[in-house]
């Protein structure tokens, strides 16, 4: 269930939009917190204005999970819905200012992409949040986000025994409620798209890209 596809593949992965509407997950639930932040190392470059959308049936998902939390959990959702649109200007935002960096300064055009794609997915490919089938997620308590290690890798070894259970708990969660994670990205899961229909062996995925000017359509 924690396998990486090539965006590739899921880019060419066939796809039949059932036309669900996009729900605003602020106020669904109290222990649902919609909070703007990512990860350090690319936070900055995050200029999403609709990150609080999500398709329906996630929003439900996501609604059922703080239910189930145990103790005083909650889960904040960093990011849902982001445009192809956002996703090229956090592109080319992050392509300008690694050009500006010094120990950048002689590298190509191209190599200096495959930095950035390090960070942030091509407009051009297969852009996951573009669906509304996607959801960046952090525990927390008292909406205080707990650690959950540093390092992207679902699985990573390096971080600590409390970052380990919180991940735990989190993939639980998840799991329970259908949604299937990008294993480079601990915060990063999926359902109704390409990369949840592909690991589900669905002939098809039912959420497709849903571009800003087609938004008020799914409202």
């Amino acid at each position: 269930m924690f396998q990486i596809i090539s965006d590739n593949e899921l880019f060419k992965f066939p796809v039949k939009e059932c036309g669900e509407k996009f729900v605003d997950i602020r106020g669904l639930h109290s222990d649902l917190i919609y909070k703007r932040s990512k990860p350090p190392q690319i936070k900055k470059w995050v200029i999403n204005n609709y990150g609080y959308l999500v398709k329906k049936s996630v929003a439900k998902k996501l609604v059922n999970i703080v239910k189930n939390l145990p103790g005083k959990l909650q889960l904040i959702v960093n990011d849902g819905y982001r445009p192809v649109e956002i996703q090229k200007k956090m592109f080319n935002r992050m392509m300008h200012y690694f050009s500006q960096q010094k120990k950048y300064a002689k590298f190509s055009k191209d190599n200096l992409k495959i930095r950035v794609l390090k960070y942030v997915a091509h407009p051009d490919s297969y852009t996951y949040h573009s669906t509304g089938g996607v959801v960046d997620v952090h525990l927390a308590v008292s909406g205080k986000e707990l650690d959950m290690g540093k390092a992207f890798h679902t699985f990573d070894k390096r971080i600590s025994r409390g970052a380990k259970k919180n991940r735990s708990i989190l993939i639980k969660a998840m799991l329970k409620e259908g949604f299937v994670n990008y294993p480079n990205e601990w915060w990063h899961w999926c359902y109704g798209e390409s990369l949840w229909a592909t690991i589900n062996k669905k002939k098809n995925a039912i959420y497709g890209t849903v571009y800003l000017k087609e938004l008020k359509n799914f409202l």
